[in-house]
C-alpha cells in the first residue's frame, strides 16, 4: 500500500514535470521558429523588391550582408535567361538551373526546394526566381531544438533523482495516519473478540434457561455473529495490508470454484433464487489459495445475499489469452452506475435498509479488491441496465 502510494505520487509528479516542460520548451521553440520564418521572409521582400525595381530604387545595403542567395531568370517563353550565383559559392550552375526549373513550373509564388528558400516575381517579360539559402538558420534552430532536449532530459532526470529521494519524506504524513488507522482497526478487531466471545458464551447459557425460542436471545446471537464477521473482516484486511506478498503455490483453480459455487447454490435454491456455474475444467494459478477462496466466497455471497427475490446468479471462469477471467453476475433490484466506483471502497454501502436485513457492513468488496490486487490482478462491476451487477475479475496466468 505504502510503496503504492509513493509510485503513484512520484509518477504523478513526473507526468506533471514533463507536460509543464514539453509546454514550456515547445512554446519557446516555436517562438524561435516564428523569429527565423520572418528573417527569411524579411530578406527574400527585400531582396524581391531590389529585383522587380530593376535594383536602382533600392539601397543595396538593406539586404542583410550575411545572406547568401542566387537568382534564376527566365522568358516568357520558360528559356533560361540568366543565372546569378555571385552571392553564394556552394552551388554550381547546373544544379540552380534544376532547382530554377523546379520552381518555374511550380505553381506556389513561394516554396522550399532542399535548403533554399525561394520567390518569384514578375519584371517585364522576365520571371526572378530568388533562391534564398537557409542552411545555417535552420542549424542554428536545430541546434537550439537539441540543445533544449538536453536540458529537458537532464533536467527530468535530476528530477527524478530528486524526487525519489524526497517522496519518503513528503507522503510521510499520509503514511503515518494511513498505519494509524491500519493499526487501530487490527487493536480493535483484536479487542473485540474478547467481550463478543465473552458474550455468546452468557447467551448459550441463557439459552439453555430460557430453551430457543427467546426472541431476545435470537437477536444476541444474530447481532453478536454480525460483529464477530466483522472483527474478523478488519483483522484479515489489516493482514493483507500489512504483508500482501504471501505465499503464491500453484493449484486446481477450476476445482476450488466449483466447489465453493456448489456450497452456495443449495443456498441460493433455498431462497427461491436460480444459479447457473459455466467453469471451465483444468485451470491451474498460482496464487495463494487460502485468499483466492475467501475472494470467491466474497463475491458469491454478496451475489447470493443482494440479489433480486427469485433473482438470478450466473459464475463463469475461463482462460482468455494470458488472463483467467471470473465473472459473477447477480439480477439486483437497483444499483445506479454512479455507485458502482465506490462499492470497492471500506464501509460503503449503497443500501442502507438492504444492507442492515442481509448483515452488510460494507468492507467484503474492499477485502476482495485487496485479494486481488495482490495477484496483480484487476477486479471492477459493471451494470447495462441498473437491474443487474456483474463483478469481473480478471488475473494474469502465470501457469
Amino acid at each position: 500500500m505504502i510503496n503504492r502510494l509513493r509510485r503513484k505520487f512520484i509518477l504523478s509528479a513526473i507526468s506533471a514535470l514533463l507536460l509543464i516542460v514539453i509546454l514550456f520548451v515547445g512554446i519557446l521553440d516555436g517562438l524561435n521558429y516564428l523569429q527565423m520564418d520572418r528573417k527569411q521572409v524579411r530578406t527574400l521582400n527585400i531582396l524581391e523588391k531590389y529585383y522587380k525595381d530593376e535594383m536602382s530604387t533600392v539601397d543595396n545595403s538593406e539586404i542583410p550582408y550575411a545572406s547568401r542567395y542566387f537568382v534564376v531568370v527566365y522568358d516568357n517563353e520558360g528559356q533560361l535567361v540568366e543565372i546569378n550565383t555571385a552571392r553564394v559559392r556552394t552551388i554550381v550552375n547546373n544544379k540552380a538551373e534544376q532547382y530554377g526549373l523546379k520552381a518555374y513550373h511550380s505553381k506556389k509564388k513561394r516554396d522550399f526546394i532542399s535548403h533554399y528558400r525561394y520567390t518569384k516575381s514578375k519584371r517585364g517579360n522576365s520571371t526572378y526566381i530568388i533562391f534564398l539559402d537557409i542552411e545555417n538558420s535552420l542549424e542554428d534552430f536545430f541546434d537550439i531544438v537539441n540543445l533544449s532536449i538536453i536540458f529537458v532530459v537532464l533536467g527530468v532526470v535530476l528530477f527524478i533523482f530528486l524526487i525519489v529521494i524526497l517522496s519518503g519524506k513528503v507522503i510521510k504524513p499520509f503514511v503515518d495516519n494511513y498505519e494509524n488507522q491500519r493499526n487501530f482497526i487490527a487493536d480493535a478487531g483484536h479487542d473485540l473478540k474478547t467481550p463478543i466471545t465473552v458474550i455468546e458464551a452468557d447467551a448459550e447459557v441463557l439459552k439453555m434457561k430460557f430453551g430457543d425460542d427467546n426472541e431476545f436471545l435470537n437477536d444476541i446471537f444474530l447481532q453478536s455473529s454480525r460483529l464477530k464477521q466483522l472483527t474478523e473482516d478488519l483483522i484479515y484486511l489489516s493482514k493483507l495490508d500489512e504483508n500482501p506478498d504471501y505465499e503464491m503455490i500453484e493449484f486446481p483453480l477450476s476445482d476450488v470454484i466449483t466447489e465453493i459455487c456448489q456450497s452456495f447454490e443449495s443456498v441460493a435454491k433455498t431462497q427461491k433464487k436460480e444459479m447457473t456455474i459455466t467453469i471451465e475444467p483444468h485451470l491451474s494459478f498460482k496464487g495463494n489459495q487460502k485468499n483466492m477462496e475467501r475472494l470467491v466466497n466474497i463475491l458469491l455471497d454478496n451475489a447470493v445475499k443482494y440479489s433480486s427475490d427469485h433473482g438470478k446468479i450466473d459464475v463463469s471462469l475461463e482462460r482468455q489469452k494470458k488472463f483467467i477471467v471470473l465473472t459473477v453476475y447477480n439480477t439486483v433490484d437497483h444499483i445506479s452506475k454512479e455507485e458502482l466506483p465506490k462499492l470497492f471502497d471500506r464501509f460503503y454501502r449503497s443500501d442502507q435498509s438492504r444492507n442492515s436485513e442481509t448483515g452488510g457492513y460494507g468492507i467484503g468488496l474492499s477485502v476482495a479488491k485487496s485479494v486481488v490486487e495482490a495477484h496483480k490482478g484487476k477486479i471492477n462491476a459493471t451494470t447495462s441496465d441498473e437491474k443487474s451487477l456483474v463483478m469481473i475479475v480478471i488475473l494474469p496466468n502465470r501457469i
